[in-house]
């Protein structure tokens, strides 16, 4: 049988066209889907690695805890202007949250470019128009606000000194802010600190005096959650019951013997107090202090190796305790005006129920402690010298024979370091907020350390300059022409 070599058999018959598409088709469709699955998967088990050197820490076990614990969407808005230099690491360090949560859901919102955004954050947050670069926690209709000037510490060291007026940022403190705002958000306890008055205290109406304590207040209010209430104790007016803290800040006119009565009743019963008492304060506290163990020098401290014109002495040895810890050795230290000698007495750790008291803040090996007021010279007869203690936390409780469970005080040879003039040097501010943190039994969120700020700096000649000025604007792009000539060339011959 002849071949019909003319009219060959077609190659691809429809049903062999119609098996190949259908082939091509489930293929793609099956790529698909692995590629749909393995992002379903990835997305929900993965881990993120970290190829710079200069990585973002992963967050705190305790800010793990605190996320695990969500049980309501937490709104995060970040009411920012994108050109602020923080921005981008709060951004960083909201988006670990996220990561953390699905719970935790994050808005941008600048101010400057979306007006309508702008309006509407400030009318549901309730925020003045003088308020800007905040970031801004809610679940539900309780909101808290944590603003710009609360995430760095700065170092403040050679502006103190005198040796430069360059104050520069050396730490980021977000996520212990962050972390204290949520935590405040969940609890279901209501906080309230009571503020002594009546004794001459430090005011704490007023933002705008030197002196005043409406910084601190704000502090109290806006960083750590605790209602704020004047209290005076004349007459027979105990502590009221529902006292998370007491704040003596500063008295300088004598408490009557009742008014001491009532404070010692108080921390008798498991009661908070921060005691903020500097040189000169005719306070009349000294023999209840010295019953907590506590002894309180009539003196004036100083210490050659840590200040500045007889003006500031800056503290950098600090104790072994929860409330300094995360300040580490590298920290600028405490930056105190006037303080006296707080020392624990030896008597304190006696007993099984004596309280406890350690010492937090003291100055370096040259320290000394001077009692002659008049004169302020050194007597080596009767002063002291050497590493004196400034500021101490005292802890009793959690024995049986102890009516009303821990009592804990935080005491301090000072008060104008948390003053409106000086609550911003240094590690001021976040010393009160971790003190107020463990007076009212917020460990956790005490032992979050800041994460540090690298700087990187180039020096380069002129010359230098100029040359990679030039492999910028002509060597790279002229590389680039150079490489399309040649392939240009090649595809001609």
């Amino acid at each position: 049988m002849p071949d019909d070599l003319d009219n060959p058999p077609p190659s691809f018959s429809a049903a062999r066209k119609f098996g190949a598409g259908f082939g091509v088709l489930v293929g793609v469709a099956a790529f698909l889907a692995i590629v749909l699955m393995a992002n379903f998967l990835s997305a929900r088990n993965f881990r993120r690695i970290s190829l710079s050197d200069s990585r973002v820490p992963p967050l705190a076990s305790v800010t793990l805890q605190v996320l695990a614990a969500l049980t309501n969407d937490l709104q995060v808005t970040l009411y920012f202007d994108p050109d602020e230099t923080l921005y981008a690491p709060i951004l960083q360090s909201l988006r670990q949250y996220a990561n953390a949560s699905p719970r935790v859901k994050i808005t941008t919102v600048d101010y400057q470019r979306e007006p309508d955004k702008a309006t509407e954050t400030q009318r549901r947050y309730n925020l003045t128009p003088n308020i800007k670069d905040v970031v801004i926690f809610a679940i539900g209709e309780r909101s808290r606000v944590v603003r710009q000037g609360e995430l760095s510490e700065y170092d403040t060291s050679q502006l103190l000194s005198g040796q430069s007026q360059a104050v520069k940022r050396k730490s980021f403190t977000g996520e212990s802010y962050f972390t204290s705002a949520i935590l405040t958000l969940m609890e279901s306890r209501k906080l309230t600190a009571y503020y002594l008055r009546g004794h001459n205290e430090h005011d704490p109406t007023t933002a705008g005096t030197a002196t005043g304590y409406g910084k601190f207040i704000e502090l109290l209010q806006r960083g750590n959650g605790l209602t704020p209430f004047g209290l005076t104790l004349s007459g027979t007016n105990p502590v009221p019951a529902d006292c998370s803290l007491l704040v003596i800040a500063g008295p300088s006119t004598p408490l009557h013997a009742d008014e001491i009565n009532q404070l010692n009743n108080y921390l008798n019963r498991g009661g908070r107090a921060l005691v903020l008492l500097p040189e000169n304060s005719n306070s009349g506290l000294e023999l209840l202090l010295r019953t907590w163990g506590v002894e309180l020098g009539d003196d004036r401290v100083t210490d050659e190796a840590g200040s500045r014109e007889g003006s500031f002495i800056i503290l950098k040895n600090f104790g072994d305790h929860d409330i300094v810890r995360p300040f580490g050795p590298t920290q600028n230290g405490l930056v105190v005006a006037t303080p006296r000698s707080v020392t624990p007495r030896s008597a304190a750790t006696a007993g099984s129920d004596s309280p406890q008291v350690r010492p937090i803040a003291s100055t370096s090996a040259s320290g000394k402690a001077i009692g002659n007021r008049a004169s302020r010279q050194f007597d080596p007869r009767v002063d002291k010298a050497g590493v004196i203690h400034v500021a101490v936390a005292v802890e009793r409780g959690g024995l049986r024979s102890v009516e009303g469970g821990f009592t804990r005080m935080v005491v301090v040879g000072d008060s104008f370091f948390l003053d409106n003039n000086m609550i911003q040097n240094s590690v001021n501010r976040d010393f009160a907020a971790n003190a107020i943190n463990w007076l009212v039994d917020r460990p956790k969120l005490v032992g979050i350390a800041p994460q540090v700020v690298r700087e990187f700096q180039f020096n380069m000649t002129d010359a230098q300059l100029r040359s990679v000025q030039w492999i910028l604007l002509l060597g790279v792009p002229g590389a680039i022409l150079g490489f399309g000539l040649l392939v240009w060339w090649r595809r001609q011959m």
